[in-house]
């Protein structure tokens, strides 16, 4: 069971909410499936720390057609493509104009199983399935199509599970971002201690 997030539970910012986001569901429901994953690893973009601009955000020099979606008001979807074939799915947060987000890194897999072992072509349940941002997406079938929605309604959709567990959480740099010459030091990326679909980072 679990009750599904409102869309003000978003309007925060991308620190604050990518450590909320840990242990929460992330639901896809399709035609054939309700995807269900448990949220174990994130990363915040865009705003400021100690000061400094947050280089490694995909707002930080421009407001284009792809990154659009940060700049909506927090509760909605930003997937994008990476080297043209991984899709990444982000947690818009903060207000409108402010650019922020949240990558949802990893998830633990809770139901559907059996759905994303066959997304991910995979014969053999471990880590693999899900311990990174493309995994995760091609194990939910999360696409470009699910780009720029709200996420407090189905189809894809942020929720707390009735019987959430106590976590404790890890913070440390963020991943393959060492082209943002300040950003990369930023430690803003965030994760459920002793889970094993963490990421290797």
């Amino acid at each position: 069971m679990y009750i599904p997030w409102k869309y003000t539970d978003f309007q925060d910012k991308a620190t604050n909410v990518a450590q909320k986001l840990l242990g929460m569901y992330l639901i896809h429901r399709t035609s054939e499936v309700e995807y269900i994953g448990k949220i174990v690893e994130t990363e915040a973009y865009g705003g400021s720390y100690r000061g400094k601009i947050d280089d490694a955000s995909h707002a930080w020099r421009k407001r284009t057609n792809r990154n659009e979606p940060m700049f909506q008001n927090g509760g909605i979807s930003y997937v994008y493509l990476i080297y043209g074939m991984y899709h990444c799915f982000n947690v818009v947060t903060s207000l409108k104009d402010d650019a922020q987000a949240v990558l949802i890194r990893a998830i633990e897999p809770i139901q559907g199983k059996e759905y994303m072992l066959a997304n991910r072509k995979l014969s053999i349940p471990d880590k693999r399935i899900s311990n990174g941002p493309g995994k995760l997406c091609t194990a939910m079938n999360i696409t470009i199509k699910e780009n720029s929605i709200p996420l407090w309604k189905a189809p894809l959709f942020i929720a707390t599970p009735t019987n959430k567990e106590m976590i404790r959480i890890v913070k440390g740099k963020r991943v393959n971002i060492s082209y943002a010459e300040k950003g990369k030091y930023f430690p803003w990326r965030f994760f459920i201690q002793g889970n094993p679909y963490v990421s290797k980072g």
